[in-house]
């Protein structure tokens, strides 16, 4: 009997071990499963905040392009005229005093808020090891952008000013006061000046339209990677 009743213990002890390990493998499962769930819920809003910062951006990039092309395309056409053989002083006179623009259009910034979260947070190993890769690289020619566009600026900003300082150019062609500054120039003065001038705009604008049209490229083949992962 003692027997018996030993091995119907151990039968039973057995049985409740058994039911124990599958209630823990159980609770494991369901518990990896919600883990699972939060981070496929995080990674899809993280997700939904990329499109949304990256289409912004290339709207963005977008826009500045054609309008730099545009602002390229009148100072080109400006060039023509004042460097035509046969074209009179007073062609670049007119054009230095009352038709060139001297601003750069080079103002923007990158909405990086949730790449900066992601990174901050460690959240970036939600996604891929190469889809990590593609948002390094983006960041890179980003700041790689803003360096190259700071320069360029800052070289134009430091000619213009000098222009500006025996020739105003920003359009106040109505005060008697700025009249009298065009009176008696030094037209050879003038004349290297304004085409050294208009040379560095021109190669400032040209080449951060190339610039940007990079990064317009690089962030146009990371939403096409969210939007089809496959």
């Amino acid at each position: 009997m003692k027997k018996n009743k030993t091995g119907k213990y151990l039968k039973y002890a057995i049985g409740e071990i058994v039911l124990v390990v599958i209630g823990i493998l159980i609770a494991l499962q369901i518990n990896n499963w919600n883990e699972n769930k939060k981070k496929y819920k995080l990674r899809t809003a993280y997700k939904n905040s990329l499109i949304n910062d990256l289409s912004l951006d290339t709207l963005m990039l977008g826009k500045l392009i054609i309008e730099n092309n545009n602002i390229l395309k009148v100072l080109n056409i400006q060039q023509k005229r004042f460097l035509g053989p046969e074209t009179p002083i007073d062609t670049i006179i007119k054009i230095a005093r009352d038709e060139f623009d001297p601003e750069l259009n080079m103002r923007f910034n990158y909405n990086r808020n949730t790449m900066n979260t992601l990174i901050a947070s460690g959240n970036i190993d939600l996604f891929s090891r190469e889809f990590n890769e593609m948002l390094m690289s983006l960041i890179a020619i980003q700041d790689i952008e803003r360096e190259n566009s700071k320069f360029y600026s800052e070289v134009y900003s430091d000619k213009v000013s000098r222009f500006s300082d025996d020739y105003l150019v920003f359009g106040r062609q109505n005060s008697n006061l700025v009249n009298s500054i065009w009176i008696d120039i030094d037209e050879k003065k003038l004349t290297s000046g304004f085409i050294s001038l208009t040379d560095i705009k021109g190669f400032a604008h040209y080449s951060f339209i190339n610039e940007i049209k990079n990064v317009k490229n690089q962030t146009n083949s990371i939403l096409q990677k969210i939007n089809n992962p496959n």
